[in-house]
């Protein structure tokens, strides 16, 4: 999840002027798409940015938002879905930003390596959920060489930070021992910072690196600033789960149980009216039966069970392989 939080703030409006990529128009779409897809209405974002990209076939802003509208639903349900129309999108995407290239702005340089950098950041998050874990890491090495090629072009461009601090923040924490040996370079502090830095001062990605600091506040165990960010950012977007879940999280790893159960039990009752979503399902049930079995409430934690038991029957293949571990322990507890 905390990947589908970071896709759905990749591309926000940005005010500029002198540059051809984004008017008044475009930001008052990308505005509403935005809108939209926070609050989990798909098909709505996807008109959205349809119109967006019908109205500026030449600009590639609107193919990567409709790319983006579909990695997020991908995400959001553990499926891969239109897989074929996600990458033909993001090669329209190349293709276009490289035709601006050829003669631009300085701004309008830096922001189509923005925008190159994201489509290399959204094959990678798509290659680690559905495809190669090495092709992940290949695409996430292009996607930091995009974003330092536009801050070379213009460092005054924060938004840049936003993608390279994502990068080096959660690569030094998978790297793991790597780092303690001195194979790879530490980046923790230099990540938190460049996401800091677009926080502060980003032209449109100041949303996106709050909701990076959520996932970066759990990682580092400051759940009680999760929880504060998490919050704002769902009573601006109530009726998406984006910001739920972090906030059930970090309830249930601070052991305040009763506050983890009452948002992970609303979770759950909004994605059992949703069409599959079991990889999600399973997630909510898993986190209720500890946290009632934690609160010494066998009866609620019974009941969990008894739901499991009564949908296991119909979990696909795929979220059979990718939750495997929560499904035999709740398995082995029937």
């Amino acid at each position: 999840m905390k990947y589908l939080i970071i896709i759905l703030f990749i591309l926000f409006p940005v005010m500029l002027s002198a540059q051809t990529l984004i008017n008044k128009n475009i930001i008052a779409q990308i505005e509403t798409g935005e809108t939209a897809l926070l609050n989990a209405r798909w098909e709505q974002a996807n008109r959205t940015y349809d119109s967006l990209r019908q109205e500026n076939q030449t600009s590639p802003v609107g193919y990567l938002y409709l790319a983006g509208v579909l990695q997020s639903k991908m995400i959001a349900f553990e499926e891969n879905l239109e897989s074929d129309r996600f990458f033909s999108l993001l090669d329209s995407t190349i293709i276009l930003s490289k035709k601006i290239l050829a003669d631009c702005t300085k701004r309008d340089s830096a922001l189509c390596y923005l925008l190159l950098g994201h489509q290399n950041a959204y094959r990678a998050m798509w290659e680690s959920r559905f495809g190669s874990n090495l092709s992940a890491i290949s695409y996430g090495f292009k996607a930091r060489n995009r974003y330092d090629k536009g801050v070379e072009i213009d460092p005054t461009l924060n938004d840049l930070y936003f993608g390279l601090g994502s990068y080096h923040y959660w690569k030094t924490v998978r790297a793991g021992i790597l780092t303690w040996t001195g194979i790879l370079k530490n980046d923790r502090k230099k990540g938190i910072s460049e996401i800091n830095r677009a926080i502060d001062s980003s032209l449109f990605s100041k949303n996106a690196a709050r909701s990076a600091m959520i996932w970066v506040y759990i990682n580092e165990k400051e759940y009680e600033k999760a929880i504060t960010l998490a919050g704002e950012m769902h009573e601006k977007y109530p009726d998406g789960n984006f910001f739920l879940w972090p906030q059930a999280e970090s309830y249930y790893k601070l052991k305040k149980y009763p506050e983890a159960i009452e948002i992970y039990n609303t979770i759950l009752n909004r994605i059992k009216a949703e069409p599959g979503n079991y990889f999600n399902i399973i997630e909510a049930v898993y986190h209720l039966y500890q946290s009632y079995i934690k609160s010494n409430d066998k009866e609620n934690a019974d009941r969990m069970l008894l739901y499991f038991d009564s949908i296991k029957d119909n979990f696909p293949k795929q979220t059979r392989r990718k939750q495997h571990r929560k499904i035999l322990f709740l398995d082995r507890r029937l």
